[in-house]
């Protein structure tokens, strides 16, 4: 009677162990393909930094990638792939989609100059159920999506200044993009984005 006792007080701790587990608010983060990773807010913004990119969060009147570098970066062909306009380093390209749609995507350099103003966007990103915080294939920029917009912010507390991914698809006259065509432009902002990280990574 004493054994049956024992166990059954264990599958009660079990149980209520389990059940505590599950009201724990935990963030769902996307990483460049999209596949979730469960990601709890740190008790730290700061990531261990894994290349020093100075470049890449430095103005600059050069594009962050050439026509060639974002064609490599999608695994487009480099005809699909034209510069648009580039305006004091904001960037933006033209790019055809093997499914023979057009979208401008465009990179950019946020000049906010303050780390704590990326510290802060970071951790309203991530007590906000309602935007998607990632981490970056390397291990060390979060990736901050706008809920409304879609732009993409690669946020490295060592850097004020945060890098913008951005994307339009413009054409009145033709058929709007299904959500399959939808979600291949979210999904090439991250390929974009670790990309860029990759690049820039001394």
């Amino acid at each position: 009677m004493k054994v049956l006792n024992i166990i059954i007080a264990f599958l009660g701790v079990l149980l209520i162990s389990a059940c505590g587990n599950t009201g724990k608010k935990e963030k769902l983060t996307t990483g460049s393909s999209g596949t979730g990773v469960k990601l709890e807010a740190p008790s730290t913004m700061d990531l261990e930094q894994n290349g020093d990119y100075t470049d890449l969060y430095a103005p600059s009147v050069d594009c962050k990638l050439t026509t060639s570098q974002l064609a490599e970066a999608l695994g487009y062909s480099n005809d699909q792939v034209e510069e648009q306009s580039n305006y004091q380093g904001s960037c933006w390209y033209k790019v055809t989609h093997p499914g023979n749609f057009t979208v401008n995507y465009g990179i950019s350099l946020e000049k906010w100059g303050d780390k704590n103003i990326v510290e802060d966007q970071i951790k309203s990103g991530l007590k906000n159920e309602m935007i998607d915080v990632s981490i970056s294939e390397s291990g060390d920029t979060y990736l901050k999506r706008h809920p409304v917009q879609g732009f993409l912010l690669l946020l490295n507390t060592n850097h004020g200044n945060p890098i913008k991914i951005s994307y339009t698809y413009l054409n009145t006259s033709g058929p709007k993009l299904t959500d399959s065509q939808r979600e291949e432009q979210k999904q090439n902002t991250y390929k974009i984005a670790n990309y860029l990280i990759n690049h820039y990574q001394n």
